[in-house]
């Protein structure tokens, strides 16, 4: 291409033609992809896919939903970064595979480092559960306190180790649409757009870097004002 470019340069200086080829050619548009996410319903019949021995991962699933939470970041969390009397989770790390071999570090941005505030629902089955972790695996550690979040054994849970039991999970029910694990933050924000919550707020709580990530991402999601500020000049009349 750059070869072509540099014939073309030559042959506009020697007169060959007026305009450079180069500058008439249009870009072919480029097309986002389709966004993919869960309603509520579709969520809440994921749930039900679920064994009691799982309750743990299906805890994972319901605090990725409810807070954007990427699976690194989830993962990472331990009950230090929860802050039960504000309902706040500190975010401040993430896991990550470099190869073959997963390693925490903090987030990547200024942005990724944030405090999400959950809903009371979720804190309370928080509690909840870490009672019954405690209890389950007192015997194993000390300092609880520094166990992952959704871990009900001594072997710490894997990323690997999550989406394997993932699919398999949703083999349980073919009807159920098939979205990835980071598509949960998508499911995230379309949830809160239907709330009528602004970008910014999206934009906090995904721990986006730049306003126009957010944006980019998620403006076809926002009802079109346009009806309304019709509405509004009618009254006018």
């Amino acid at each position: 291409m750059i070869l072509l470019k540099k014939i073309l340069d030559v042959g506009l200086r020697k007169g060959f033609y007026k305009e450079h080829p180069v500058g008439l050619l249009k870009k072919l548009p480029i097309e986002k992809a389709k966004l993919n996410y869960w309603t509520v319903k579709e969520f809440k019949h994921f749930l039900t896919l679920f064994t009691n021995d799982e309750y743990n991962i299906k805890l994972l699933f319901t605090v990725l939903f409810f807070t954007g939470l990427r699976l690194g970041e989830a993962l990472a969390l331990t009950w230090k970064d929860i802050e039960f009397s504000t309902n706040t989770i500190h975010v401040s790390k993430s896991i990550y595979v470099k190869k073959g071999e997963e390693h925490i570090s903090s987030t990547k941005t200024k942005a990724g480092t944030r405090r999400i505030i959950m809903n009371t629902k979720l804190v309370e089955t928080l509690e909840e559960w870490r009672q019954t972790q405690h209890e389950r695996l007192k015997e194993f550690t000390t300092n609880l306190d520094d166990l992952q979040i959704f871990q009900n054994s001594p072997i710490t849970i894997t990323k690997d180790s999550i989406e394997k039991q993932y699919k398999k999970i949703l083999q349980r029910d073919s009807s159920l649409k098939k979205i990835r694990i980071h598509d949960f933050r998508h499911s995230h924000a379309s949830l809160l757009i239907n709330q009528g919550e602004d970008y910014l707020v999206v934009k906090e709580r995904l721990g986006h870097a730049s306003i126009t990530t957010t944006i980019d991402t998620y403006s076809h999601l926002y009802p079109s004002k346009q009806q309304k500020l019709a509405d509004k000049l009618d009254d006018l009349l």
